[in-house]
């Protein structure tokens, strides 16, 4: 039987394109449900259908963090709080799960779910079991990183100190009535502040390189980036100098040598080789978190990939100038027989079915 896997990350799904009076919800990240459906249908049909296909959702599929209480972006996240937000994302999404629920339901086909830093509210086994009642199947969550047949699959979030989940204490109880998560600092910026400030420039996480953001700033939107640097500066203030708010335990342990290592598109290529050559058995690392395909070798027989992410991207640079979406993904292939080849891992971009249009502006 032919056996494959699926590996896709950093989705972003909020509560939708379009809030209930029809108006556009402009922090929505992900709008490409239908090209979801497509992917999932065609590995789930034809050659695929009586193939064994696990799809790897390796980690932020959900954008909890940036997902309103009420109307209120807070880093007081509950597990009743998760939960509610699971909900809308599954009904501002009614295509990515109906699809899910397609793929769960064909036989030999199967879900997994690796929590990323987005969705670190996954942990709890209350939005967990939102989750799987929405697709109608189990899902196998993995808290860090899965591993099978000499493969290491991890969101990477743990790799940065300012986006690190704490995995020993990844709930704050003392003090409280009810458990909240124990956001890193990276967490607090993205829950809190960073909506507010995408209110007014929703492409600001989506620049890359952002030095180069930065400069065409200062020359064409001087006065919005001053307004959002101190809006920055004073969140940097509360939360690392004074820690005068938001903070409710010592986990936020950051530092000004923290800010240091932030980069909005870091790239693991040391950590993964790190990784490779730590552990004998693991022949490929695969992760996700830095939105950049990239495939690397260590050696001859260890290989780094990473399946980037099916958001919007502006890229800066000459080289690859413009806005894209790649819809992009990695592969994983077994060998149609034992002993017969390794397997092989490949990086693929998901085309599509020709369609005569597409909106543009909805």
């Amino acid at each position: 039987m032919r056996k494959i896997k699926l590996v896709v990350s950093d989705f972003h799904l909020g509560k939708g394109r379009f809030f209930r009076d029809g108006t556009q919800n402009i922090l929505e990240d992900f709008i490409y449900d239908a090209e979801f459906a497509e992917f999932l249908d065609y590995y789930r049909l034809g050659d695929f259908a009586q193939a064994e296909v696990e799809l790897i959702l390796n980690g932020d599929i959900l954008n909890l963090l940036q997902i309103d209480t009420h109307g209120v972006h807070t880093h007081l996240v509950t597990e009743r709080s998760v939960v509610r937000a699971v909900e809308r994302i599954v009904t501002g999404h009614p295509d990515f799960f109906h699809a899910l629920r397609r793929f769960a339901a064909t036989p030999g086909h199967t879900i997994s779910y690796v929590v990323g830093n987005h969705d670190m509210g996954m942990l709890w086994p209350g939005p967990r079991h939102v989750f799987c009642e929405a697709i109608g199947a189990r899902v196998e969550f993995h808290d860090v990183a899965y591993r099978f047949d000499g493969i290491h699959v991890e969101h990477g979030q743990q790799y940065e100190e300012f986006a690190r989940t704490d995995m020993k204490h990844p709930f704050i109880t003392r003090g409280l009535p009810e458990p909240v998560l124990n956001l890193p600092w990276g967490s607090l910026f993205v829950s809190v502040l960073l909506p507010r400030i995408k209110q007014e420039r929703p492409h600001v996480d989506k620049v890359k390189p952002f030095s180069g953001f930065l400069q065409w700033a200062v020359l064409h939107d001087f006065r919005w980036l001053v307004k959002a640097v101190l809006l920055v500066a004073k969140f940097v203030f509360d939360t690392i100098l004074f820690r005068s708010r938001y903070q409710i335990h010592q986990g936020v342990r950051s530092t000004l040598g923290m800010l240091k290592q932030i980069t909005v598109y870091p790239n693991f290529d040391k950590i993964a080789f790190r990784i490779l050559e730590d552990n004998d058995d693991i022949s490929t690392v695969i992760f996700g978190h830095t939105h950049l395909l990239r495939y690397r070798q260590w050696r001859e027989g260890k290989e780094y990939y990473n399946e980037g992410t099916w958001n919007e991207a502006t890229n800066l640079d000459l080289g690859d100038f413009g806005t894209q979406v790649r819809l992009t993904y990695a592969y994983v292939e077994y060998p149609p027989a034992e002993g017969l080849a390794r397997i092989q891992v490949r990086l693929k971009r998901w085309m599509g079915q020709w369609k005569p249009e597409a909106d543009v502006i909805a």
